[in-house]
């Protein structure tokens, strides 16, 4: 392990290390002097985290998403006292305060499909078939949590600093350019099944299966962590810019009450962590504590008896939210 390997002095995210050709179109967008705020909240969400092989600037820049969701996670995980050991370079976060391993994945684009960063308008002003979209994003996310759950049972269930921890894997869906207004219909679907169809067929063809946690090889995953909105929207949320920016917005109170939402920055109001789910593992070996991720702005799913027992946010747990910047006349 090199000298300095584990010093927590704030990392330079924003100076380009990679040439502008090779640079991901997101990270080329936050550069720009009208995204100030932007940097501003991921420099706060980066404050003490470790880059453990002095390669994660450089993929951030690459990359993005990947990068951008561990850097979310980092700052949930800071906002409910949860501390990280960077010290062990697997799972991405051990807990030194609490039995806890989790894993970061992104649920990204198909191959020849249109990427995120490439929506359009009518990308996102619906008319496309809701069924459909949900069984492309059913079969990304589950490539995702099994890819996840192999690597548990191939590697990281072996190392000492794991055993005896609760193992949850944190998935962002990035897999569509409308994800983040679907919700979390996919992956109840996913993991539990209530619907009783027992599979899906990915591109017509391949059969992959629903309701993966009451299967044997899923039960080492005590939880899924899950959002669709730790996006480009979640920090225009956050942020101090004072810009015309419309939010439309759609949260869920007590199960079933649709609150829809349209606001100006300065009327609109989001947590960080609104927007993020918890989904217990009813047969997990290691199941995660209650008591962790209990605040009023994670939504936790559990099963009991066969039936599904969700918290609420007295305020409505946020299930959609699309940003709109007007234009200066």
């Amino acid at each position: 392990m090199p000298c300095g390997w584990l010093r927590r002095n704030s990392m330079d995210l924003f100076t380009p290390v990679v040439s502008a050709h090779r640079q991901h179109p997101n990270f080329t967008n936050l550069l720009s002097d009208t995204d100030w705020d932007v940097r501003e909240v991921l420099s706060e969400w980066a404050e003490g985290f470790v880059d453990r092989d002095g390669k994660f600037v450089q993929e951030f820049q690459l990359t993005f998403n990947s990068c951008w969701w561990e850097l979310y996670l980092f700052a949930v995980l800071k906002s409910l006292g949860i501390e990280v050991d960077f010290s062990h370079d697997a799972p991405d976060f051990v807990a030194s305060n609490a039995r806890l391993a989790i894993e970061a994945v992104i649920s990204s684009h198909a191959q020849g499909a249109k990427p995120e960063w490439r929506k359009t308008i009518s990308d996102i002003a619906g008319g496309q078939d809701i069924e459909q979209r949900y069984t492309e994003t059913l079969a990304r996310l589950y490539n995702s949590l099994d890819a996840k759950r192999r690597l548990y049972q191939t590697r990281y269930s072996g190392l000492p600093h794991v055993k005896g921890k609760a193992y949850v894997i944190a998935v962002h869906n990035f897999s569509t350019p409308d994800s983040f207004q679907l919700g979390d219909v996919a992956m109840q679907r996913l993991l539990y099944d209530l619907e009783g169809r027992q599979s899906f067929l990915k591109n017509g063809e391949v059969s992959l299966p629903l309701g993966i946690f009451d299967r044997d090889e899923f039960t080492s995953v005590s939880a899924v962590i899950y959002s669709s909105l730790a996006t480009y929207g979640k920090v225009r949320a956050l942020g101090k810019s004072t810009a015309d920016f419309i939010f439309q917005a759609a949260r869920i109170r007590n199960n079933w009450e649709l609150i829809p939402i349209s606001a100006n920055k300065k009327d609109y109001k989001e947590s960080l962590r609104d927007g993020l789910r918890v989904f217990h593992n009813p047969r997990a070996d290691v199941p995660l504590p209650m008591s962790m991720f209990d605040v009023p702005d994670v939504r936790e799913f559990r099963i009991f008896k066969g039936q599904i027992h969700t918290s609420c946010h007295p305020d409505g747990d946020l299930c959609m939210r699309q940003v709109t910047r007007l234009k200066q006349v």
